[in-house]
């Protein structure tokens, strides 16, 4: 019977206490939001959150600006979708995500005005994988 269950039964159980990608990665993002957030990403912005949605397999990552970046003209005259693109195709610890096919959603909000948006922007699969 021992032999059983070492070699049949706790496998069994072992691989089904393994979280799923989708799974895995919803519990990053709320570790890091709670751990790591905010963040400063060098002198005007801060990641204030990141969540992984599994349903729509989307991660959106909240970030803040602040001083001379918290301008809606330097938003408006720069190219943010292709500098997030080659940052997201750069990066590898995106990949395994970017393989899955999620979604990647940023949202960028003024400290001057919290609830103005700046910036709102997502990359599709179709977008990455051109």
């Amino acid at each position: 019977m021992k032999r059983f269950f070492l070699f049949f039964a706790l496998p069994l159980v072992l691989f089904s206490c393994q979280e799923s990608l989708e799974q895995r990665a919803a519990r990053e993002a709320r570790e890091m939001t709670e751990t790591k957030c905010p963040m400063p990403l060098g002198d005007n912005m801060f990641l204030d959150s990141v969540v992984f949605d599994i349903p729509t397999l989307t991660q959106s990552q909240y970030f803040r600006v602040t001083g001379e970046l918290d301008d809606d003209s330097l938003f408006e005259t720069v190219d943010s979708r292709s500098l997030l693109l080659e940052e997201l195709r750069n990066t590898p610890t995106y990949r395994t995500l970017m393989n899955r096919g999620v979604t990647f959603h940023y949202v960028y909000h003024s400290t001057k005005s919290p609830s103005k948006v700046m910036l709102e922007l997502s990359l599709t699969p179709e977008d990455y994988r051109q």
